[in-house]
């Protein structure tokens, strides 16, 4: 179990090892879902997604050219951006193209689930996760260090002490510990569904929306189109200005004793709404996080960063300031140097982070 409150912050390459798009993966897949083929407005054979398509044609949404001069300027111009987020704000001025765009995100994070390690086909209510897919990820890692010293009795509990800032539209993590927890603690689906809806889990630009309501991998109840789930997304080039968002973001940076950053790009944009100036820490805290494939150079400017943004450590005083019962002072356990407790690894993927800091991360020797 996590000793310490501690805050997971969770970009693309979380879902790197449950087989879900990284980079410009996404991008490529939209790509493909943006080709179409008109005839009279009619969708015809040629066009990539006919069941995505025609939430914008033959439905009667009207001004059917506007949505096919979006469609091809998205499927054609997007190779040139670094990603979908990229190109809708350079065309944020066109309401067809960040509709078609926004909506094209929730069509390829539906159809990422379903492709992904963790899908469960919903024929069979006895289905559960094909647990030799997911050994080696950092979901089942975690649940590893969560496990221990929670007995079953406590189970409501089990997610006390973590805090998820998750940058991404989809429901992996939410899904996954609905079934992980119903797999190792032996409790109903339904029950795991509850302790997983009252965790400290926050999406900054919104999600497809709960697994009740659009199931893992699609397709939405409720005859929900995807251009109507797109409206509860922002991508990171929007501004985040719900009041509720902002405070909890903040108010977990400030709560946390460890923060641990899963796949993040680290994104100027996402660094700063993460550490704005009201989300200034109380406290020096250990921080550990992947930078796969960044730089050296890049992975020191992620550091610097860091070690900017935490209050400097106390260090003259050697003594608690109250005596204990006995009258006698007790000498402080080392200061916190944060230049030792600001760990970016360059080689690492999520799950071997796991695999070296776990101890680290969820405080099992901590000192009194």
């Amino acid at each position: 179990m996590f000793n310490r409150k501690t805050l997971f912050i969770m970009g693309a390459g979380a879902g790197a090892d449950v087989n879900m798009p990284v980079g410009t993966k996404l991008a490529l897949d939209i790509h493909n879902l943006t080709k179409v083929t008109l005839s009279h407005g009619y969708v015809e054979r040629g066009t990539f997604d006919e069941e995505f398509t025609r939430t914008f044609f033959e439905r009667g949404k009207g001004n059917a050219q506007s949505y096919l001069d979006a469609f091809d300027l998205i499927h054609k111009g997007i190779f040139f951006a670094n990603s979908i987020d990229d190109f809708l704000n350079i065309h944020e001025g066109s309401p067809e193209v960040v509709e078609v765009g926004k909506a094209a995100i929730i069509r390829s994070i539906l159809l990422a689930e379903k492709a992904s390690h963790l899908f469960v086909d919903p024929s069979n209510i006895y289905n559960t996760l094909d647990l030799m897919k997911v050994h080696t990820s950092w979901l089942t890692k975690l649940m590893r260090v969560l496990g221990p010293g929670r007995k079953a009795p406590d189970v409501e509990h089990v997610l006390d002490d973590v805090t998820f800032i998750n940058f991404n539209y989809d429901r992996c993590l939410e899904h996954f510990l609905m079934h992980a927890l119903h797999l190792q603690y032996g409790i109903t689906r339904e029950r795991a569904r509850q302790i997983v809806g009252n965790a400290k889990i926050i999406h900054p630009y919104g999600w497809v929306g709960p697994l009740e309501r659009v199931p893992f991998g699609g397709p939405p109840h409720g005859g929900l189109s995807y251009d109507e789930l797109s409206k509860q997304i922002k991508t990171y080039t929007e501004q985040v200005e719900e009041e509720s968002t902002l405070f909890s973001i903040h108010e977990a940076i400030r709560e946390a004793d460890c923060i641990v950053f899963l796949g993040f790009a680290y994104h100027s944009q996402n660094m700063t709404l993460l550490f704005d100036r009201h989300a200034t820490p109380k406290k020096t805290v250990p921080i550990f996080g992947t930078a796969l494939y960044m730089s050296a150079a890049d992975a020191s400017e992620v550091s610097n960063f860091l070690k900017d943004i935490f209050p400097e450590v106390d260090t003259d005083d050697e003594f608690d300031d109250e005596p204990d019962a006995f009258g006698i002072k007790i000498p402080r356990p080392p200061p916190l140097h944060l230049n030792e407790h600001v760990i970016i690894e360059r080689e690492m993927d999520c799950g071997r982070l796991f695999d070296s800091y776990s101890k680290s991360i969820a405080g099992s020797y901590m000192q009194f």
